[in-house]
């Protein structure tokens, strides 16, 4: 196992002990309702991403004044301004490079978030990238479930679900990992490759978005 695949494998089991730790039952609620986007936010994301990226919990709206949300991480460049603080905050379409909703989706609904996602993607913006949206739990989902949910009508618009510690699904839409026809899902097992595979998908997005170079399939081996 490479160095890089070992890091990520330390990053889960760290980002699983958190998780467990703020779940228990002596932390106040409102501390819970929040507590798996606050460990991916200052664990992964911050380290991971580039610095002109910022993320925060909000609601997203276009010039039209569409809005789609609340959202428990919503990822955006810094040249667009954020409206409100918290989870109050709202983000300009045009910036959103990324968003994930964080929840125990072994029992929530993920058709929810897919329709939420659907109407995230009809908002108006003028980047031509497509925002990625992502479902992560720290629960252990069902591969086969997973796969069906995206294949469904209402799950088109999602690009990935990631069960921290278990699996991830992501779909190929740009064809990193081959063929889009042939290879139309990328999906892991084991706890490190899951989580990697994942950040590397939200770094490729922003670097994308930020016109930045990354061969994401050079490091899919380390």
């Amino acid at each position: 196992m490479g160095s890089v695949t070992e890091s990520f494998a330390d990053l889960n089991e760290l980002l699983m002990d958190e998780h467990r730790h703020l779940m228990s039952p002596g932390t106040p609620p409102v501390n819970r309702l929040h507590a798996g986007s606050q460990i991916l936010i200052s664990r992964l994301l911050k380290p991971l991403l580039p610095g002109a990226v910022r993320c925060g919990m909000g609601t997203i709206f276009d010039i039209k004044d569409r809005q789609v949300g609340p959202l428990d991480i919503v990822a955006c460049w810094e040249a667009y301004p954020t409206l409100g603080e918290g989870a109050a905050s709202k983000f300009l379409a045009e910036g959103v490079i990324f968003v994930l909703q964080v929840r125990n989706w072994a029992s929530d609904d993920l058709t929810q978030f897919g329709e939420m996602a659907g109407q995230l993607k009809k908002l108006e913006r003028k980047n031509r990238q497509r925002i990625f949206c992502g479902a992560v739990s720290f629960d252990l989902l069902s591969l086969e479930h997973v796969g069906e949910f995206l294949r469904s009508p209402v799950g088109q618009a999602v690009d990935g679900v990631l069960s921290i510690g278990h699996n991830v699904t992501i779909r190929n839409t740009q064809g990193w990992y081959g063929s889009t026809e042939r290879v139309p899902f990328v999906t892991g097992r084991g706890a490190a490759e899951s989580l990697k595979a994942f950040s590397l998908a939200l770094l490729q997005s922003a670097d994308g978005f930020l016109g930045l170079p990354f061969g994401m399939a050079d490091y899919q081996h380390l």
